[in-house]
């Protein structure tokens, strides 16, 4: 083990990083025999200066049949995520990201996924190569945001437009990817931001695919359920969407679309008839939750058409139109979306009555000029990485070879030599 120590020091030193590879893959059999002696090795190297030699170790240890004391392995974990060289570790970026992978499974399997959140965001931040790549290892951070029921930390992530997907080992992980969008709709939803949870299950949906995974399943069960909340109804997929998907996951997610029929019918009862046949369903998908929002925002949405009809009404009568149990109830919702600015009406709470208003924002506002501007800055950022999008895949070799290849086809005679 001193040798092998040693050998990780000087080819560190020089920056003979193949070599250093070659040393660490061959030396695999010596240090699982020693074995005892690896927490010895890995104290006797510096994370920063030996930081591919100080990963190689550290893997070894994982895949050993015994870790021993797991707490120690996490210590030094997160002790080399702190601490470890960025530019030694894009060379070895596929190694780093099975340690983030290996980490985050132990903290869940521990039940202690807030332990990992800061050691996982730290992660990603030397893994990326600038901040709007996306890495497999972001999954592993909203993992454990959900988990933790701390989302914060993934909102800064899941802000951040994507431009890029970190190709490591020259591919990409699709399942981290499709993982990504479907926990990041899901704290979408938690936070009651439905239409981001939208955007980022409907990516999940339609990622290109030649069959249908069950982490696409379980999107487009959240899907409908969220596009209720948005759309009042399912909001059909892009036409760029696999065949595969719409004709599978329509039979697979049956009782979501009744959900979606009901609905359509603006009758609660209807609604909640169709809840309570598939309430085991729904609390074995873990969608209850989103179950009663789209069951309130029906009442909501009933509330909302009386304002186009009426322009003073009292509670007991707004109750028996759309089917509340009581007068309380009716002011209980109304004030919720007089509160969240889904409706503008006053309550007099001695008569029982209230009047809807029209839309008192003036856009003319300090407020509200701030607001446009940022917007207007928000589109003109997309606009240029869209156009530096553009320049990338113009330069492209493979899009120049396919391009080049689709004009000769279309010269006259070109395409049957071509195919001769």
């Amino acid at each position: 083990m001193e040798d092998f120590v040693a050998a990780v020091k000087l080819y560190s030193d020089d920056k003979n990083w193949t070599q250093l590879v070659e040393c660490i893959n061959s030396s695999v059999d010596v240090i699982v025999k020693n074995a005892s002696k690896i927490d010895a090795a890995i104290a006797a190297l510096d994370p920063v200066q030996h930081t591919i030699g100080f990963l190689g170790i550290l893997l070894i240890k994982i895949d050993l049949p015994n870790v021993g004391d797991v707490d120690l392995l996490l210590t030094q974990i997160q002790q080399f995520i702190d601490l470890c060289s960025t530019e030694q570790l894009q060379i070895v970026i596929e190694k780093f990201t099975q340690v983030c992978h290996y980490a985050t499974k132990c903290l869940v399997d521990r039940k202690q996924p807030a332990r990992g959140i800061q050691m996982i965001n730290t992660a990603i931040k030397k893994a990326q190569q600038h901040e709007n790549q996306l890495t497999s290892i972001h999954s592993d951070l909203l993992q454990l945001c959900l988990l933790a029921k701390n989302f914060k930390p993934a909102l800064k992530f899941l802000n951040t437009d994507v431009t890029d997907i970190h190709k490591e080992s020259n591919r990409c992980d699709a399942k981290s990817f499709l993982l990504y969008y479907y926990y990041g709709g899901m704290i979408y939803a938690a936070v009651k931001d439905y239409e981001s949870a939208l955007f980022f299950f409907e990516v999940a949906v339609t990622t290109p695919a030649m069959s249908v995974s069950h982490i696409m399943l379980e999107a487009n069960k959240k899907y409908i359920l969220v596009s209720i909340l948005v759309h009042g109804k399912i909001q059909a997929l892009p036409k760029y969407t696999s065949v595969v998907v719409p004709r599978f996951l329509k039979a697979l997610s049956s009782p979501y679309v009744e959900i979606a029929n009901a609905y359509a019918s603006h009758d609660p009862e209807q609604l909640r008839t169709v809840a309570a046949k598939y309430q085991q369903i729904f609390q074995r998908d873990n969608n209850s939750g989103l179950l009663k929002q789209v069951i309130a925002s029906l009442y909501k949405q009933n509330i909302q058409r009386l304002t186009k009809t009426f322009l003073t009404l009292s509670l007991s009568d707004m109750a028996t139109r759309v089917k509340l149990d009581n007068a309380q109830q009716a002011e209980h919702h109304l004030l919720e979306m007089i509160e969240d600015g889904e409706i503008h009406a006053t309550i007099d709470q001695e008569h029982g009555m209230v009047k809807f208003h029209d839309s008192s924002e003036r856009y003319d506002t300090p407020s509200a000029l701030q607001k446009i501007d940022a917007e207007i800055e928000k589109c003109m950022r997309l606009d240029e990485k869209l156009q530096q999008m553009d320049r990338d895949i113009s330069v492209n070799p493979q899009y120049v070879q396919r391009v080049v290849r689709l004009q000769q086809l279309d010269e006259p005679g070109k395409g049957d030599e071509l195919m001769m």
